[in-house]
């Protein structure tokens, strides 16, 4: 009896144990991976044409090297979790904001993240939504 009891305690545990195992290792392997860089959500890929576009919409751009991404499929659509995670990715690399602006200009809506790390080092998250369609530039200050 006291077996079928300790297997029904340690059942009726493995998940939350399983879910804390897993979270515990992404951590782990978002960490590790995130020295000068930040890692982005899967879903993500780099913008090659077109990216041009995107940074000129960025008044004060030359501050920064940066680099234009795209969202597709299921992450496009799930535009604030996705964001969500990107800022979650930032903040794992040291990079906290500061502040947020949004703005709605024909049809499409940006929101810039000023960011900055421990060192007071800016950075930006600059975002795009438009319908389905997510595109973000970010960049450290030169």
């Amino acid at each position: 009896m006291k077996t079928l009891l300790l297997g029904l305690l340690l059942l009726l545990g493995a998940p939350a144990l399983a879910q804390t195992l897993v979270e515990v290792t992404a951590v782990a392997a978002i960490t590790s991976s995130l020295d000068a860089s930040v890692r982005f959500p899967s879903g993500s890929f780099k913008a090659g044409r077109g990216s041009e576009a995107i940074v000129a919409r960025i008044p004060d751009a030359s501050r920064f090297n940066l680099e234009v991404y795209a969202a597709r499929g299921v992450a496009a659509r799930l535009q604030p979790g996705f964001v969500q995670q990107i800022l979650t990715g930032f903040a794992a690399a040291g990079y906290f904001v500061e502040n947020q602006q949004e703005t709605q200009v024909a049809g499409e809506v940006r929101t810039r993240y000023n960011l900055r790390d421990e060192t007071g080092r800016a950075a930006l998250l600059f975002v795009v939504r438009k319908g389905d369609e997510l595109v973000f530039a970010f960049g450290v200050a030169r």
